[in-house]
């Protein structure tokens, strides 16, 4: 019988490490960590910046202008249906054909296809064509109509001879050429005998204006308005101006000014007119005209010589108190001019006094004084004069206007000095000793951020 060899039954323990090793305990507190940052973010208010930039203030000064010219209203002699002739915004001399009364239009010519195509030129009826295209708009079907009638005059300016104030392919007889030179606009508005000395602001107002435009009318009757002629190049823009602006203008004699709608500039004469309305400002001119030949109302932005500077936001201000510090009690930081160390004396519950050096932080200063925050001191503290018996008590105060500079993570007040200012923007003082510089990020609201508190 065969021996069977003990088996070696021997058992390797296998060593279970704990959980809490250095690698998981340094992941939890980078875990709470970011926990904590997460809150923050969410639980703090969030601050937007503002880079300031440098530049002079614009946009302050746009207006709705009201133009007024030498306009001769033109009234029918006669009565009849109404074919007009000459172009709207167009020049015309005296015995130029404008309109016919009676007339039937352009009657067939017997005229060959190749001499038409040589002698012809359409070129003033694509450009109608194409401005008509441009600037259509569906919320001004007006245009539509002044189209209509523009295709018409280009038509009959084709086919007539109104350089010899004959019109050969047209019936009747009754053609009706002017008097006067001048620019031909075909509206009326009531307004054409209006002088400056007259203007009101009720003028000003688009809500009850009224414009007629005559060629709308395929009759008219005797003494009904036909046309309109622009009998000078000396024109007049009116613009309401408030006290300020009033004041600030009262010793310009020339002005520059943009036209808004092509972004064209010219100078002009300018005045100011004042009557029981308020201030009106009157800039006078002498081209353009016919550019704006059946406009009332015309978008301007004057051009005025505005100082220049430091650019920031309004929402951007803050006022903040701080204590006043007088020299003679500070030590100033060598290596830091916005820096001054002081001796602060205060006093414990029990009536003992606490004397201690701290640094404090200059927010503005003049020949005699340092201005400092008012959260180093408690109403009763003291300073003291290094290696002298004289103290002096925390009291005095004044109240700066600045912004929060941002640059460093955190709100710092930085004092501004406003040289000048719009509805939404002012322009400071640059390189100020505690102010700002160009490319400073600042907060756009002041009333989102607090002093020194962390920027998110």
């Amino acid at each position: 019988m065969a021996i069977r060899k003990p088996r070696n039954n021997k058992v390797v323990k296998i060593n279970h490490h704990s959980m809490l090793n250095i690698g998981t305990f340094m992941f939890g507190i980078l875990f709470i960590y970011m926990i904590i940052c997460l809150i923050m973010y969410l639980t703090s208010p969030h601050v937007t910046a503002y880079e300031v930039t440098a530049g002079p203030l614009s946009g302050n000064y746009k207006y709705t202008a009201l133009a007024l010219k030498s306009e001769k209203v033109v009234y029918s002699n006669g009565s009849g249906s109404i074919h007009y002739y000459a172009r709207e915004n167009s020049k015309v001399g005296v015995g130029n054909a404008i309109y016919s009364l009676g007339a039937s239009g352009i009657q067939t010519q017997t005229v060959s296809t190749e001499a038409e195509d040589e002698n012809t030129d359409y070129s003033s009826f694509r450009n109608i064509a194409s401005s008509f295209s441009t600037n259509y708009s569906d919320i001004d079907y007006q245009t539509v109509y002044n189209f209509k009638a523009d295709a018409q005059t280009a038509i009959s300016e084709i086919y007539s001879k109104n350089q010899t104030g004959s019109a050969s392919g047209y019936s009747g007889q009754n053609l009706i050429s002017t008097d006067t030179d001048g620019i031909v606009v075909y509206s009326v508005d009531g307004m054409e005998d209006l002088t400056a000395d007259d203007v009101r602001l009720s003028d000003f107002s688009k809500t009850n204006y009224k414009r007629t435009n005559l060629r709308l009318k395929d009759t008219v009757g005797a003494n009904d308005p036909v046309y309109k002629l622009i009998t000078g190049e000396e024109w007049s823009l009116i613009i309401p101006l408030d006290i300020k602006t009033a004041t600030e203008l009262a010793d310009s004699t020339t002005i520059r000014f943009t036209f808004l709608e092509d972004k064209s500039t010219f100078n002009a004469d300018f005045s100011i007119i004042q009557n029981e309305d308020g201030f009106f400002g009157k800039l006078d001119i002498s081209n353009s005209v016919i550019r704006f030949a059946g406009d009332r109302f015309i978008d301007i932005e004057l051009q005025l010589n505005k100082a220049s500077g430091l650019k920031i936001p309004n929402t951007a201000i803050a006022e903040k108190t701080f204590y006043r510090i007088p020299k003679e009690f500070v030590s100033v930081n060598k290596n830091n001019e916005d820096e001054i160390s002081l001796i602060k004396e205060t006093y414990d519950t029990d009536g003992s006094a606490i004397t201690k050096y701290i640094t404090a932080t200059v927010y503005d200063k003049t020949d005699t004084d340092y201005y400092v925050d008012t959260g180093l001191f408690s109403e009763g503290d003291y300073v003291l004069m290094k290696d002298s018996s004289k103290r002096y008590q925390v009291s005095d105060t004044k109240s700066l206007i600045g912004v929060y500079n941002i640059n460093k993570g955190y709100a710092v007040f930085r004092e501004i000095t406003i040289i000048d200012e719009n509805e939404e923007y002012c322009i400071i003082e640059s390189n100020s000793s505690y102010g700002l510089a160009q490319y400073d990020h600042i907060a756009l609201d002041a009333s989102t951020v607090k002093e020194d508190a962390i920027v998110v």
